[in-house]
């Protein structure tokens, strides 16, 4: 059996839990997160109309638990030197982070991936089980990786 493992646990781990689980439903995958299940950092997050359709597409459950949780507006208001303009047809939709993480959580328990919680990773594990007996590792941990600064030679990383 194919062993995934996720490595962190934010909107981008845990959506490609989610979609991975729901296409290979007999893989064993795993998200490790350092931070406990209602931790949140961070502001809140927004999505397009287009963004929103993407979700759709991908997993409708998901979908339409971000449409009843999420606030929905489609205007934008620019005010520019005293004077305000409304522009239509904008679409977007808006929650906390927190709340987007605990649905993603929520639907990937549903499809029955495993998640980690308060699991402090360290580079060096890779060489160590679980994350050695897995066939797949997916460095989702953020902005500031520390899996990307590990190995940034390997990768060829490069950031401006």
């Amino acid at each position: 059996m194919m062993k995934i493992a996720v490595i962190g646990g934010g909107p981008g781990g845990l959506y490609f839990a989610l979609l991975a689980k729901k296409d290979w439903p007999e893989y064993e995958i795993t998200v490790y997160e350092r931070n406990r299940p209602d931790d949140t950092f961070g502001f809140g997050v927004v999505f397009s109309d287009e963004t929103l359709g993407i979700f759709k597409q991908y997993d409708g459950p998901s979908y339409e638990a971000i449409r009843r949780q999420f606030a929905y507006w489609d205007d934008i208001e620019i005010v520019f030197k005293g004077r305000s303009f409304v522009i239509g047809g904008n679409g977007f939709a808006g929650c906390s982070r927190q709340s987007l993480l605990l649905l993603l959580q929520n639907r990937c328990r549903e499809l029955g991936v495993n998640m980690v919680f308060e699991y402090e990773f360290d580079p060096a594990q890779l060489t160590e089980p679980p994350f050695s007996d897995a066939d797949l590792i997916v460095a989702a941990d953020g902005v500031n990786s520390r899996i990307r600064t590990t190995f940034a030679d390997h990768f060829g990383t490069d950031i401006d």
